[in-house]
């Protein structure tokens, strides 16, 4: 956690030394890292079929993200807001390639925005713009690497409460000395982050103090593991040890710092040597069956981890693998939570639920939840929408909500368009400033023939996130319907200065400057 974040040394520049070329076929991209003037450059660049250049985006790399163990991404910088750079380098196959997010295809070019919760996780002290989620003041970052601060709670009240001659601390706390709820809540705040994440109304992640309920800033919850299926990706290691007997047969005794020490980073076999160590707290030697030739067939001999947390491939994160947190005693075990298969309720499971909230804050927790998780499963739209709608009615002034509702109705009511404008309308008119929802509504507002207030809600959207592509791209096509030829490139001239990238803006150019002149 100590390298959690960092500036690009001198180390990566002398690595650099000779450009590195990554080709991608399948995306026709062509992908640089290379040093200059004491900078480190990554670069894009894209060519037609004959091969001839068509675009070429390069950016200096502001922060490097991770302490190189799995491997390192990259950050650059754009007015008051960052992005992931599309390559990323892996440890596991000393090399480089697409980063997390650019590999599944969600992204492109420059364009994966940093978020609160990316930057709290991994960085010491993020700086955001009161009332966003993905702009920062500048500096961006107190400090740069996760700090004691994170686990064991605020230094500053630490200092002036020993300096005042206190013979007691409240302010500063030791993980293993909490119950095993809040113990485990400061491991949770980043290592759980599970299906949906729901900030508590005026709170920000850096709201978290150990020693307190994660609940009082966050509500977390997950999709069933019956509606999930056995998928491994990054941050489930903590629901996954829920799954364990271990975990259940403790009674909560185990968690995370049961096995691991957050202040000691173990490779090879002190790792395996330090791992078994933990085991054997519980367990006995004896109590393995497996035979004595298979168990010193193992490197190094007697791996329990090897047999009973192995290694899987890691579904969002290229080139690495995770540890699978079950704990089985057979590879092959089937988790008691999976054995009644899809008959377990089609319900969110409310991980963090504050014990002091009303009726009315869960019920607008579990709304904002089922929003985040309908459109990757299906299965839990028609609930989704159901309880939104209860949401919308019981807070029909809160602009996230009637967002959240709007957007469902478009997408599990496709014949809903007229009433799903009237909640993005109210969702505005309460203060919503997403540039997602203005554009939304444009788009609606485009199909009921109410141009000029579609093209004000574009322009919102953009006065709003200058980095939000869609809106310059729906006003350009307004523009080019309404044959003004010179706004519509203009609109999307600005969309390849900021994301020269972007094929598709990049097409539309072609055709409307192919068009006829503008009518006045």
């Amino acid at each position: 956690m100590g390298r959690s974040t960092s500036l690009p040394s001198a180390e990566d520049l002398r690595e650099l030394a000779q450009p590195v070329i990554i080709v991608n076929k399948k995306l026709n991209r062509t992908y640089k890292v290379y040093a200059g003037g004491g900078k480190i450059i990554h670069e894009e660049s894209g060519t037609d079929a004959a091969g001839h250049v068509v675009f070429s985006e390069s950016h200096e790399i502001a922060y490097t993200v991770g302490a190189g163990d799995v491997g390192k991404s990259y950050l650059v910088s754009k007015g008051d807001s960052l992005f992931v750079s599309p390559i990323s380098y892996y440890t596991r196959i000393h090399s480089w390639d697409l980063s997390p997010g650019y590999r599944e295809g969600a992204f492109r070019g420059f364009t994966r925005r940093v978020v609160d919760l990316c930057a709290d996780c991994h960085t010491g002290w993020p700086v955001v713009v009161p009332g966003s989620h993905d702009r920062f003041q500048q500096p961006p970052f107190r400090s740069l690497a996760i700090g004691c601060e994170r686990c064991h709670g605020p230094g500053a009240t630490h200092v002036a409460q020993r300096a005042g001659g206190g013979s007691t601390d409240p302010f500063i706390v030791n993980p293993r000395k909490l119950a095993p709820d809040l113990r485990d809540n400061v491991c949770a705040q980043c290592h759980l982050a599970e299906d949906a994440r729901v900030l508590q109304p005026g709170k920000t992640y850096l709201d978290f103090r150990p020693g307190t309920p994660l609940s009082e800033v966050v509500a977390i919850f997950s999709v069933p593991q019956a509606i999930k299926g056995n998928h491994f990706v990054a941050l489930d290691q903590f629901e996954e040890m829920k799954l364990s007997r271990c975990w259940m047969a403790s009674k909560g005794r185990l968690g995370c710092i049961s096995c691991h020490d957050p202040q000691v980073q173990l490779h090879g076999d002190d790792a395996v040597d330090f791992f078994r160590s933990r085991c054997l707290t519980c367990h006995t030697s004896g109590s393995c069956t497996a035979s004595l030739a298979k168990r010193r067939a193992t490197a190094p001999p007697d791996n329990c981890i090897l047999c009973h947390m192995p290694q899987q491939p890691s579904e969002n994160i290229g080139h690495s693998s995770l540890t699978d947190h079950r704990i089985l005693r057979t590879q092959s075990e089937i988790p008691p939570p999976l054995q009644n298969g899809t008959s377990a309720p089609l319900d969110l499971i409310y991980d963090t639920k504050p014990s002091d909230a009303s009726e009315a804050q869960n019920l607008r927790n579990l709304a904002l939840a089922y929003a985040q998780v309908g459109g990757r499963y299906p299965e839990l739209g028609e609930k989704g929408l159901a309880i939104l709608e209860q949401a919308a009615t019981a807070f029909p002034a809160d602009a996230e909500v009637l967002a959240a509702f709007g957007n469902a109705l478009l997408v599990a009511r496709p014949g809903a368009q007229q009433r799903a404008a009237q909640v993005l309308q109210k969702a505005i008119d309460a203060g919503s400033k997403s540039p997602e929802v203005h554009t939304r509504l444009a788009r609606l507002r485009l199909q009921q023939g109410q141009v000029t207030a579609a093209m004000d809600l574009y322009k919102e959207s953009i006065q709003m996130d200058p980095y939000f592509m869609p809106a310059y791209v729906d006003l350009a096509q307004v523009y080019s319907t309404l044959k003004d030829r010179q706004n519509a490139l203009e609109m999307l001239d600005r969309v390849l200065k900021v994301d020269p990238g972007n094929d598709g803006a990049r097409q539309e150019r072609l055709k409307v400057a192919a068009s006829p002149a503008e009518i006045r």
